[in-house]
């Protein structure tokens, strides 16, 4: 439910109550307060017809430019009593003028923007350089990069070109922000490596496109229904301050495969993100004015042609790189996991090569000590045991000698 307080000139209100009557509104739905100061009108946005009624107040009164008029839209936290039977009738969703005005307060390029923009990028850096999951999931929450994805998916909806341009705009500015803070930090810090936060990014794969995916619906969703408390959880599962830094990093270190990796999980998780948000938004009833009608049809189908084609032709590189994790180095991951085990080497610090291809592995590794052939047999047997199929081992082990030097320093 949301609530309409119209204020008009004194005399005025009766005009706005003839059209809400001939748009069929019940009485106990507005109440009209006259006073010699001006009139007010109470409308209850209960159950339906919302954005009809919104656009025919505004077609007949001019809110924007008459200082005496005025048009605040607000949800309230509790309603009583509550008609359940209308409840279960109409599909209760928030008023199209929320939606719109959250999405261009969202998405303006002024100093608050930039101000959460570079703190959040500067956070999502130092967390990503240090290894740090809580600082990365922290720069998430401030990052201002959702509502720029809503003002473009709610500009398609309703064919508000503008709208959605504001939106691609404010975008922009916070992934310039973002990548150039994380070049700096890259290039001023000492001794940065690519440490298993930044090659999680690297490595993008098609689970983070459905993340994405299913972020954007639960987030668009939130919106539309006024759960604006979700939004939260929304933005950390969205998750693309710390790769729009990652991308920094990647031109700092000249890392082509960082640089590259980052560039497709941003591109992955922005294309399915504006189409989870546009697919919410039009199957829940969010509708453009009747003016725009035509051009909200035009733009929408263009535009989820060009969102399918972008989401399938990223999807070729993600199931690649899906597929060597997954599938490929599998069976390496578990070769590795019983050498460890096996001798106690848990940083694989003498460990040289794994090597496993369809029918044979090859191990090369140091060994302070001489190894018998019971213990290498024994390893043999662990991994053939958790791999469950037949593979041809070979092990080459390097001897290694350690010599202890007394120099005269006189």
């Amino acid at each position: 439910m949301q609530i309409v307080h119209a204020t008009f000139e004194s005399g005025k209100g009766k005009e706005a109550v003839d059209l809400l009557k001939r748009l069929g509104i019940d009485i106990e739905n507005y109440k009209l307060i006259e006073s010699e100061t001006g009139d007010l009108l109470i409308l209850n946005l209960l159950y339906g017809n919302q954005d009809q009624l919104l656009d025919g107040l505004k077609e007949r009164f001019n809110f924007s430019e008459n200082t005496e008029r005025s048009l605040i839209i607000f949800t309230p936290d509790t309603v009583i009593p509550r008609d359940k039977e209308k409840v279960k009738e109409y599909n209760y969703r928030a008023s199209r003028e929320t939606i719109v005005t959250y999405a261009k307060d969202n998405s303006k390029v002024d100093s608050q923007l930039l101000i959460l923009a570079v703190v959040a990028a500067i956070i999502a850096t130092l967390g990503l350089i240090i290894d740090n999951t809580a600082v990365i999931v922290g720069s998430m929450v401030i990052a201002p990069v959702f509502g720029p994805i809503i003002a473009i998916a709610v500009g398609i909806v309703l064919g508000d070109l503008k709208l959605s341009v504001q939106g691609l705009i404010a975008e922009l500015v916070v992934v310039v922000v973002a990548v150039v803070i994380g070049a700096l930090s890259g290039l001023v810090i000492p001794n940065v490596t690519i440490n298993r936060a930044l090659e999680v990014r690297m490595l993008p794969t098609l689970p983070d496109l459905l993340i994405a995916f299913a972020a954007g619906g639960a987030g668009a969703y939130s919106l539309v229904t006024n759960i604006k408390q979700q939004l939260v959880g929304v933005v950390i599962a969205a998750a693309l301050i710390p790769v729009m830094a990652t991308i920094g990093i990647g031109i700092a270190l000249w890392s082509w495969p960082l640089f590259s990796g980052a560039i497709l999980l941003l591109l992955a998780n922005f294309f399915a993100l504006l189409l989870a948000i546009v697919l919410t938004f039009y199957f829940k009833g969010l509708k453009p004015q009747f003016w725009y009608d035509l051009t909200a049809k035009k733009l929408i189908k263009k535009s989820l042609i060009i969102l399918v084609i972008s989401l399938l032709l990223l999807a070729v590189p993600l199931w690649v790189i899906t597929y060597q994790q997954m599938v490929k180095e599998q069976p390496e991951d578990v070769v590795r996991q019983t050498y460890r085990e096996h001798f106690k080497d848990q940083f694989e610090s003498r460990l040289i090569k794994v090597e496993v291809g369809e029918e044979r592995i090859e191990l090369v590794f140091y060994s302070p000590h001489a190894k018998d052939k019971e213990d290498i047999n024994s390893l043999a047997e662990q991994i053939q045991q958790q791999l469950e199929r037949d593979y041809v081992i070979e092990f080459e082990v390097i001897p290694t000698q350690r010599f202890e030097v007394v120099t005269d320093s006189s």
